[in-house]
């Protein structure tokens, strides 16, 4: 734009410096005058086109003509500038169009010089030929000049070609400068015959024709106008016409080949149009749909919905809707659809008629009934889970709330065992037995009751309605009925039973929280009053579970405190009547409780996982305070010590380990330490509790099997094991009385472990009479509070003293009352 404004002034210095000004006269000033103030506001615009025919073109040809190419310049410039300043706020934009026109005029003037048109000759010659060449020329040149820098522009500022601009903005543009310049041409014309006055009176009736053109051109415009638009709506029409087609054409295909069934129907429900996939998901075909209607084929219970539905569209209350139903197919299967439902005009009976769209869900609905099948039931055993169980006792529990008379009770049952059987037969066998003993509960159940699996061996059994304590404590008891029967799984006979817990809902169980709590702390206090049985909640039941949860906290902390200690009871060699070894009893004197039972803080450290520490606990303590006791004593020879290990210590994979280290830290000889078991560790722990006696019997530790008789004996067992004593349970020596009746039992262990070059010491000795049979018997050795109850280390000392010990035998035979420090 700069460099287009700095030429056109260099061409506007050039045309005022050789501009001839003795040509310059009034008549000039007038023809200036009326391009600047008149000519630039007269336009004409031609129809069907953007461009403009302007007065001023034709007094600017004038000049070019008539003053000269100088003054043609100058006026040309003048009369852009005028013209811009007047629509264009930008000044470069202003001296731009100017510089544009004096480049253009400055042009056409020199082409005709370089040409060699003399405008005189030509002009004045009365040859028409020359005439209309030099002004058609005039026009050209102008046109191409004008059009070429301002096409240069537009493909600068637009990024577009410069002839794709120039052709689609300005190459019709040519018309206005042809017009323009005839115009001028003919006014030159006139003037040769006329003179100078037909200049003066052209001008008004150049006026008078371009705005008559100009009205002329507007009627034309309309014409056209008019034209255009009937023809606009002709084909407007036709469009409409041939779009219908096509979109009937269309709503037939897509009607007739819809993945969905499509249907219309009349406002009554008859079946008026169907489409395949319709007669694809119901089994009819279309002619069976046409002599019926919806009704028919819809289930009874959906079709109510369906009816307020449908009378809600026809009464215009609703614009659409949808439900999920089921129909009847023809094979009589039954066909889940989601529906869908509007309305349509017909223009014909000038009624609406419904518009059915039905998808078939079957599929759908058949998943998430699986899912949901599966979010509520056990996948193993197949009953209710816990999710469910939770919800339907919350439904019972606000019915009884509802209804006094509603009884609410519910069995919580917790299988005894069920670990041996998974640890010892395998996960698989595990899993069979949880699915028969799921199937034996259903067994023992009321139609209107619920069996519930809650996850690992734990089940529930939700009884509701008018029912008796009685009624529910006979549902247990046929539990334990069922149980008594082994079960055979994969060649393996099992037995199994259940600890079962019995809640009956009263005021303050107000949730299914409440409920599942209590019936838990009674199944708990049923496993500790020794399993295989059943316990009815009573308020008292939570006082015990508060204690065992405070012995439970305490128990942890009872080595910390220095509050285990240990006692020891004598076993006497019955050979010689002399002390053997002593066995280590695991003692704990709470800080507030005093001396609590082993029988409740033993099972208790074994159920929470702390029985590992605590028998390490009493080994270092027990070996360390024995050594020290050789120390102290002048006993003829080394005392051997008994300790207890649990069956759930051979779960500890570093038990072996962890009993080297002690003996190794304490000094006790290995070959004095027995360690005592229980036939339960060969169920437990078959293979892992073999090779773990195998390793301890390495070290040289002797193994007893402590309360021999009352587990689940197996002689294999006892074949393979590095065995070296059978401890007779007290329970079998209790019944020997004065006349040393009922030694049977006893008979047969002690001629069991004489077959098996195995010891005998027996448990529990309370009389002479119990002594006498057990050394007719050829017992080894026994223990019992007959001979000395368990002692604190501080006694031990004493009792074994070479001085005491004659002294005390002979008491005991003589029935001579004990010593006070033995009491």
């Amino acid at each position: 734009m700069y460099a287009v404004i700095g030429v056109g002034i260099v061409c506007l210095a050039y045309a005022g410096y050789t501009l001839p000004y003795h040509l310059i006269d009034i008549k000039f000033l007038f023809l200036a005058a009326c391009t600047v103030g008149v000519g630039s506001r007269i336009t004409v615009q031609i129809p069907k086109f953007k461009s403009h025919i302007s007065v001023s073109d034709t007094f600017v040809f004038l000049a070019l003509v008539l003053y000269g190419g100088e003054a043609a310049t100058i006026l040309a410039s003048l009369e852009a500038f005028c013209s811009a300043w007047r629509f264009c706020n930008k000044k470069i934009t202003v001296l731009f169009n100017a510089a544009t026109m004096a480049i253009s005029t400055m042009l056409v003037w020199n082409v005709l010089h370089v040409i060699g048109f003399d405008t005189d000759a030509e002009l004045h010659g009365h040859s028409l030929n020359n005439f209309i060449i030099t002004f058609s020329l005039i026009a050209t040149v102008q046109f191409i000049a004008n059009t070429a820098i301002s096409s240069t522009y537009g493909a600068l500022k637009s990024d577009i070609g410069w002839w794709e601009t120039w052709k689609t903005h300005y190459a019709w543009t040519f018309i206005t400068y042809l017009v323009g310049s005839l115009t001028a041409g003919a006014i030159v014309f006139f003037t040769d015959y006329v003179g100078y006055s037909a200049l003066f009176a052209s001008i008004p009736i150049i006026v008078f024709l371009y705005l008559t053109y100009r009205m002329y051109l507007t009627n034309v415009e309309m014409s056209l106008t008019q034209a255009e638009q009937a023809r606009n709506h002709a084909e407007a029409i036709e469009a409409q016409a041939i779009a219908l087609a096509e979109s009937e054409e269309r709503f037939r295909a897509a009607f007739n080949y819809a993945p969905i069934g499509i249907a219309l129907v009349s406002p009554n429900g008859n079946w008026l149009k169907v489409n395949k996939a319709l007669c694809q998901i119901l089994g009819y075909d279309e002619d069976e749909f046409l002599i019926t209607d919806f009704q028919s084929m819809i289930f009874a219970d959906d079709l109510g919905n369906t009816l307020i539905k449908i009378h809600e569209l026809l009464a215009g209350k609703i614009r659409t809707c949808q439900l999920e139903q089921r129909y009847l197919a023809k094979d009589g299967q039954t066909v889940w659809a989601s529906w869908s439902a509007s309305t349509v005009i017909d223009s014909g009976r000038d009624q609406s008629n419904l518009v059915f769209q039905i998808q078939d869900i079957t599929d759908k609905k058949i998943a998430e009934e699986q899912l949901r099948y599966k979010a509520t039931h056990d996948g193993l055993t197949a009953l209710p889970n816990r999710s469910l169980f939770v919800s339907r006792l919350e439904l019972a529990i606000e019915r009884a709330k509802l209804e006094p008379q509603h009884r609410v009770c519910v069995l919580f049952i917790d299988l005894d065992r069920f670990k041996v059987v998974n640890d010892s037969l395998g996960h698989f066998v595990g899993d069979k037995l949880l699915v028969e003993i799921a199937n034996r509960l259903r067994e023992c159940l009321r139609p209107s009751d619920m069996v519930a699996r809650l996850g690992g061996d734990e089940f529930t059994i939700l009884v509701e309605g008018r029912c008796e304590d009685d009624e529910v404590v006979r549902i247990a008891q046929r539990i334990h009925e069922k149980f008594e029967n082994p079960f055979n799984l994969d060649g393996h006979e099992i037995f199994s039973s259940a600890s079962i817990g019995i809640l009956s809902r009263n005021e303050s169980h107000q949730s299914a929280e409440d409920i599942m709590r209590d019936a838990d702390t009674a199944m708990y206090q049923a496993k500790r009053a020794g399993k295989a049985r059943h316990e009815v909640f009573n308020p008292d039941m939570h006082e015990a579970v508060k204690e065992v949860l405070q012995i439970e906290n305490d128990l942890r902390r009872a080595i910390e405190r220095n509050e285990l200690f240990v006692q020891y009871q004598p076993i006497f060699s019955l050979e010689d009547d002399s002390v053997a070894g002593f066995e280590a009893l695991a003692r704990w004197r709470h800080r507030d409780l005093g001396l609590i039972d082993p029988g409740k803080f033993i099972p208790l450290a074994e159920e929470i996982g702390y029985i590992d520490v605590i028998g390490m606990h009493i080994l270092r303590l027990a070996t360390r305070e024995i050594c020290r006791l050789r120390e102290l004593t002048i006993a003829a020879r080394p005392l051997t010590l008994s300790v207890n290990l649990s069956c759930r210590q051979f779960a500890n994979p570093r038990l072996v380990e962890s009993i080297k280290e002690i003996i190794d830290e304490t000094g006790f000889p290995a070959a004095n330490l027995k360690l005592e078991i229980t036939e339960s560790v060969f169920f437990e722990y078959p293979d892992k509790a073999i090779a773990m006696l195998n390793q301890l019997r390495e070290l040289g530790i002797d193994i007893n099997v402590d309360d021999f008789g009352t587990g689940y004996s197996n002689l294999n067992y006892l074949r393979k094991l590095p065995v070296s004593t059978l401890k007779i349970d007290r329970s079998f020596i209790s019944p020997i009385d004065s006349e040393g009746n009922n030694t049977e039992i006893v008979e047969t262990i002690s001629m069991l472990a004489r077959s098996l070059n195995l010891m005998v010491i027996a448990e529990g000795v309370e009389t002479e009479a119990q002594l006498a049979q057990l050394k007719r018997l050829n017992c080894e050795g026994a223990q019992g509070n007959f001979f000395a109850p368990p002692m604190p280390f501080e006694d031990l000392a004493q009792f074994i003293d070479a001085d005491v010990l004659p002294e005390f035998l002979t008491q005991r035979y003589d029935e001579v009352p004990l010593v006070p420090t033995l009491q």
